[in-house]
């Protein structure tokens, strides 16, 4: 509307290609794809387009005036947009751009995963649970990665025990079998396709002990 009340003279009115519609509809066919920032997810200025391309474009091109600062974060979303002008109304396409300290873009990596914990199930294994939530991650994750301390007390991050298929957003368990009784610690990384791990140090303490009883005899039965 209010590139509509402006007659499309504005500046988002000559991204949009509305200038000459007078702000009513978009000269694109096909629609678009729209590219929005802010500094937080609840923060995406959705007022100010940044850039449009294409319907099928596969990249989008920032504006060279944009500047990132060190050690700050962004949030970039994009959305679709009809041949009418109307824009979705979702966060799907969205992604987290973190800038290290020398003005660089770091390494976008998964969430850290959340509720890790470990308890010893009745057929003497070890069950892990843990949960997932992608919102406002840096990369989708594809794969859970689980290491062990193999009873040593320091968890080797270099050579997981398993490797679990990420899901989506839920809750994951999954058994490991340990050859003998004691103490055992566990830690869980979600991982990208590029192998950037999300870094989590949160671990977990099991203890895994003889869980066949021995059946109680009677000796003998009195009455008083």
């Amino acid at each position: 509307m209010r590139e509509a009340l402006f007659g499309g003279q504005t500046a988002n009115g000559f991204k949009l290609g509305t200038v000459t519609t007078q702000g009513w509809f978009w000269m694109r066919v096909g629609g678009c794809r729209i590219a929005y920032r802010g500094g937080s997810m609840e923060g995406v200025d959705f007022e100010n387009v940044l850039t449009i391309v294409e319907p099928d474009a596969d990249e989008i091109s920032l504006p060279s005036y944009l500047s990132h600062e060190a050690g700050e974060v962004y949030f970039y979303v994009v959305r679709c947009a009809n041949g009418c002008g109307d824009i979705e109304q979702t966060l799907r396409a969205a992604v987290k751009v973190a800038i290290d300290n020398d003005g660089r873009p770091g390494k976008t990596r998964p969430n850290e995963i959340v509720g890790l914990r470990a308890e010893q199930g009745q057929d003497g294994k070890v069950e892990i649970v843990w949960t997932y939530n992608p919102m406002e991650q840096g990369s989708r994750p594809a794969e859970m990665r689980i290491y062990g301390d193999n009873g040593t007390g320091g968890i080797d991050y270099q050579n997981p025990v398993a490797v679990v298929k990420y899901k989506g957003r839920r809750f994951y368990r999954h058994k490991i079998e340990m050859a003998e009784n004691g103490r055992y610690r566990f830690a869980v990384r979600a991982a990208d396709a590029n192998g950037n791990e999300c870094g989590s140090k949160q671990e977990v303490t099991v203890e895994i002990r003889e869980t066949n009883l021995e059946a109680i005899q009677i000796i003998g039965v009195s009455v008083d």
